[in-house]
């Protein structure tokens, strides 16, 4: 049978602009990488191609906002017959760079359409009476893509201000404040809890010795030790409820006393209502409560270990917990980071898990948080950013 046909290989397929170059590619083209990137980053996809004829350079040079499909075919890849497909998007071109000699150009591509405005423009603006979702949802209609909301909460707000950022990093801030992942891919706006992600069954067992691992690199550092447990300072919403009223109240009795008194007002009386109202509001200081103190420990955790302290706005002792578990996961989702390349395999994304065998203490379950697969002369490969699950 021919060499050619039982061969494994992969293989790009392109279509620019609605039409499918991939052909034409076929005799310029040097590599291709797609990233399949991490929540809060766009999916960017970069072509990079043989430019000794200046085609590229120039009645073929590509324009900002070019629309690019693209996916990867593997090719009795694992076993004769198998053929596999790699779905990478749909992107716009942002930037080409032109480099040489030899004469190169590399065409690089965003998963957002460039044309929209929420990623650049930066604006101010006061959002009142709402939800995350619903802001979510104008921003995702104003970038001309549709919401996927798969978040469990949809927290509340009286009141968030916009002041001097874009659309994307805004709602970007916001989802980490609320331990929510942004994603945008494929002309959608996904909000989603990678907890929940993170307690998906492991898609597959990479093993050093038996897996086709490449390279790796796991690092430990002092720098990078998870915190055992996350302080939050609040005072009660009842409490500060109660303190208006007396405050009202007392605001109250002191206009009936003007009012009685309004006539016979003197110098000596405004002096002693000066004293009353200092007084008072002494009262009024050393009546405020104190700060209630929550302590969030997960499961697992050692009881000696460093403390993430926060002070946050928060109604009842059940939003402080909830906002300690949030802010405690964000900042322990950087220990515990590694990366490893990888034979191609089509197979693997960003929000998977994988579980990790034969690196010792390194061993464990993990999720993707990036995928980098890359085509070219050197043949396919697929490039991770992985960090361990938390696990809760």
């Amino acid at each position: 049978m021919d060499e050619t046909i039982d061969a494994r290989r992969a293989q790009v397929v392109i279509n620019y602009n609605g039409k499918d170059i991939t052909k034409e590619l076929s005799d310029y083209s040097l590599d291709l990488t797609y990233t399949d990137a991490e929540p809060g980053t766009l999916d960017d996809l970069q072509i990079n191609l043989e430019d000794k004829a200046r085609k590229w350079s120039g009645p073929w040079a590509p324009s900002a906002g070019d629309r690019i499909v693209a996916y990867i075919k593997t090719i009795n890849w694992s076993k004769p017959g198998e053929i596999k497909r790699l779905n990478c998007g749909t992107f716009e071109v942002d930037s080409i760079d032109f480099a040489g000699p030899p004469d190169t150009v590399s065409i690089k591509a965003v998963s957002l359409p460039v044309s929209t405005n929420v990623r650049q423009e930066k604006k101010t603006k006061a959002w009142e009476s709402v939800t995350l979702k619903s802001i979510a949802a104008e921003i995702a209609k104003r970038a001309g893509f549709s919401l996927m909301y798969e978040a469990h909460g949809n927290p509340k707000y009286d009141r968030q201000d916009q002041t001097d950022v874009s659309d994307l990093s805004f709602l970007n801030d916001l989802c980490k404040q609320e331990g929510i992942a942004l994603k945008v891919t494929g002309k959608k706006l996904v909000l989603f809890d990678e907890y929940v992600y993170e307690q998906k069954p492991p898609a597959l067992t990479i093993e050093r010795g038996v897996s086709d691992i490449i390279s790796y690199g796991f690092t430990f550092s002092t720098q990078d030790v998870a915190y055992s447990a996350c302080e939050v300072s609040y005072q009660p919403a009842a409490a500060k409820k109660k303190t208006s009223k007396k405050k009202d109240e007392k605001k109250d009795e002191k206009k009936d006393d003007k009012d009685k008194a309004k006539a016979a007002t003197t110098a000596t009386d405004s002096k002693e209502t000066d004293k009353e109202s200092k007084s008072k509001k002494k009262k009024e200081k050393s009546e405020q409560p104190k700060p209630i103190k929550v302590i969030y420990r997960p499961p697992g955790a050692p009881k000696d270990g460093p403390i993430l302290k926060v002070s946050q706005s928060v109604g009842s002792q059940a939003e402080a917990i909830n906002a300690a578990r949030k802010s405690l996961r964000e900042k322990n989702k950087e220990a515990g980071k590694a990366t490893l390349s990888l034979m191609g395999n089509v197979g693997l994304a960003a929000g998977m898990t994988i579980t990790i065998k034969g690196f010792g203490r390194f061993d464990g379950k993990y999720i993707i948080v990036s995928a980098t697969h890359a085509v070219g002369g050197s043949g396919y490969t697929t490039s991770l950013e992985i960090r361990k699950v938390l696990g809760w």
